[in-house]
């Protein structure tokens, strides 16, 4: 994170070279060191707190006293007592005038920014602040007792966790942008979750055509096919305690698979859908077989 961020700082600092020809009028008192903080809208100049990964301006004022220059722009971070340089480079100036963007942690805790000049006869000067970063929290959906079909169950298969809908598999074609997952019993990967765009998906889903001639409304002739990714965990978690995203932004982090296979009763299943939105489903009995049936619930963000 440190070097991307401030990449096309140090390119500008680099071009931004100032020299100073101007005689010094006798009636004009000398310039001091000095360095400042911009503050007002818009810029951090003290202690604040923001969100996790959160981008910040900090504006930079600086003056070389007179006969010198400013010869350096140091930008260095705390966290748990070891420093960290984000941001480190040479000048030639006698005023920096400076927006520097940096990024907030990205999980909760506190940090030390610290901002130092020097100039030619290497004294120097700091500002510093503590950013404290939380979590955002935002509200949840929950779904209890959704009772899912199998491939040769009347109960529909398809579901959408934007509402909490099971859909049957004509009702899914026309509304395959909401579907996020669908349920099936296969001989391999028995019960199983999967991505409407999951291939072991559409071979199973063919309104009795195949996958090489489908049915009408089979799944490799839905108009979208969402590609929700999904992250197996078989060790218990708190589920009432999951009252907000906080936890479900967490658990999502890995959920790379097209599908969550081999599911049994007491695993959970994270789940990041197409539109980015992040949950957990927890898999409360499922009757393994084609015509049988899985009993989930469903934690998703708003």
């Amino acid at each position: 994170m440190k070097k991307f961020a401030y990449l096309f700082a140090a390119l500008f600092l680099a071009a931004f070279t100032i020299f100073s020809s101007c005689k010094k009028d006798e009636n004009t008192p000398d310039q001091q060191f000095t360095f400042n903080l911009k503050a007002g809208p818009g810029y951090v100049s003290g202690d604040v707190t923001l969100t996790t990964g959160e981008q910040f301006k900090v504006g930079i004022n600086a003056f070389a006293s007179t006969g010198s220059t400013l010869i350096r722009f140091l930008v260095t971070r705390v966290y748990n007592d070891k420093p960290d340089v984000v941001f480190d480079t040479t000048l030639n100036l006698t005023v920096l005038n400076y927006d520097f963007f940096g990024i907030a942690l990205g999980g909760p805790g506190t940090e030390k920014w610290i901002f130092t000049i020097t100039q030619s006869d290497e004294s120097t000067l700091e500002k510093s602040f503590n950013i404290t970063t939380e979590s955002a929290v935002g509200p949840i959906f929950t779904y209890d007792q959704c009772i899912i079909g199998a491939q040769q169950n009347s109960t529909g298969s398809s579901f959408a966790s934007s509402n909490g809908t099971i859909y049957n598999l004509a009702e899914a074609k026309n509304n395959a942008a909401m579907i996020d997952w669908l349920y099936y019993f296969g001989v391999t990967t028995f019960a199983t979750l999967a991505a409407p765009d999951n291939d072991d998906a559409a071979h199973i889903f063919t309104d009795g055509g195949s996958y090489t001639n489908p049915g009408p409304n089979a799944l490799l002739n839905w108009a979208v096919r969402n590609a929700t990714r999904f992250r197996t965990i078989k060790d218990p978690l708190d589920w009432d305690a999951i009252q907000d995203d906080t936890e479900l932004i967490v658990l999502s982090q890995g959920a790379i698979e097209p599908n969550a296979p081999d599911l049994l009763s007491g695993y959970y299943v994270a789940f990041v859908t197409a539109n980015g939105k992040k949950g957990l489903i927890r898999i409360n009995s499922i009757n393994l077989e084609e015509d049988g049936t899985i009993d989930i619930s469903v934690k998703v963000q708003q």
